[in-house]
């Protein structure tokens, strides 16, 4: 066996996917699958095909190739808003992108009509986790120009919350939204289809049935992935948990002052890790570390164990206050978080142990 290694439950991942294209389905939402976290690996996505998604958004040109290229035959959507020098190598493989810049939509429109194809795209609109967006204000020009560009058709629009500021999807963002797209609905003289409202996040406003009604697409990641929810990484009812553990082993075991000692970097703010004077402590050191995984995304599964901090290789953890006695070679485990699931996935130095 090597270490570290992530477990992967295949199993609960499709499941969780049945459960939401199916929760979704019953409301009129077609639900986009977002398959960026786990780094083009064939043998998750396999788990997707089996539960039957029809839909799915990555943002990198790598993966979405190898996805073509194992025989996926539905919509593809460009997630990230697409490089301008990217554009001609990804219009053979998509069905869709996001955009908000003019720029962007005038070479897609090139590209695709070259290419005998047409794709449709998704304007994105900061309603105020300030990612990616243009204001409302500014949304009308950009949409009336992509009407008048060859090969491409204006599908409707889009936001993002919770990813980047942490602004919570409400209902009056919400509204707002849906306000806009109405908006530009009647200056265009014409119907959007698509309102793709956000992410994991917005999935705890589909109890509005009047919200509900309006939304007609949702991006979905995390929920599939682990069941939970970017917002306080709440679980999800219904939904299988930390589908991603990580094991990783003990390489040092010892007994150390709990306080550094000596001049401390960074204006004596150190490395932002848990620093407590709590005097002679035990820890344990495992062969893991921030080019593998974001330690602040590990939850132990050991009671009493706590994460203080990573180097490039090392997790540095404290054990005191455990009831297991441990070895040097012994195997600690971790739920991650979408953070460490993404880092551990893109590391070629994490095992991948499929379970199905």
């Amino acid at each position: 066996m090597n270490y570290p290694q992530l477990d992967i439950y295949l199993k609960q991942i499709e499941e969780n996917a049945k459960k939401l294209q199916r929760d979704l389905a019953a409301d009129e939402i077609k639900l986009t699958a977002v398959v960026k976290g786990f780094a083009g690996d064939l043998n998750i996505f396999k788990a997707y095909q089996r539960a039957g998604i029809k839909s799915i958004a990555d943002s990198r040109i790598e993966n979405i190739i190898k996805f073509r290229k194992a025989g996926f035959q539905d919509e593809i959507l460009m997630l990230r808003i697409p490089m301008l020098s990217e554009i001609e190598e990804i219009v053979p493989y998509i069905d869709a992108s996001l955009v908000t810049e003019l720029k962007t939509a005038e070479l897609f429109s090139k590209k695709a009509a070259a290419a005998g194809k047409e794709i449709d795209l998704i304007i994105m609109v900061d309603i105020g986790d300030r990612r990616e967006g243009i204001l409302a204000e500014n949304l009308s020009e950009l949409a009336r120009t992509i009407e008048s560009l060859a090969a491409v058709n204006l599908k409707g629009i889009g936001t993002n919350l919770g990813c980047f500021a942490g602004i919570i999807p409400d209902k009056n963002n919400t509204e707002k939204l849906i306000k806009i797209k109405k908006g530009l609905e009647e200056e265009l003289g014409r119907g959007l289809d698509i309102l793709s409202a956000g992410n994991t996040a917005t999935l705890r406003l589909l109890a509005d049935e009047k919200l509900a009604s309006e939304i007609t697409n949702l991006r979905v990641g995390e929920a599939i992935l682990l069941g939970t929810d970017i917002i306080n990484e709440s679980l999800i009812t219904g939904l299988n948990h930390y589908n991603f553990r990580l094991q990783a082993e003990i390489v040092e075991l010892q007994e150390k002052p709990s306080n550094p000692e000596g001049e401390m970097a960074f204006g004596g703010a150190g490395r932002g890790q848990i620093i407590e004077d709590k005097g002679l402590r035990k820890r344990a050191i495992l062969a893991v570390g921030k080019q593998d995984i974001d330690y602040h995304g590990l939850y132990p599964e050991l009671e009493g164990l706590e994460v203080l901090g990573a180097s490039s290789d090392h997790l540095i953890t404290d054990i005191t206050d455990t009831d297991e006695k441990l070895e040097v070679g012994d195997i600690l485990t971790f739920k991650t978080n979408y953070s460490a699931m993404l880092r551990a996935m893109t590391s070629h130095y994490v095992t991948k142990n499929y379970i199905e």
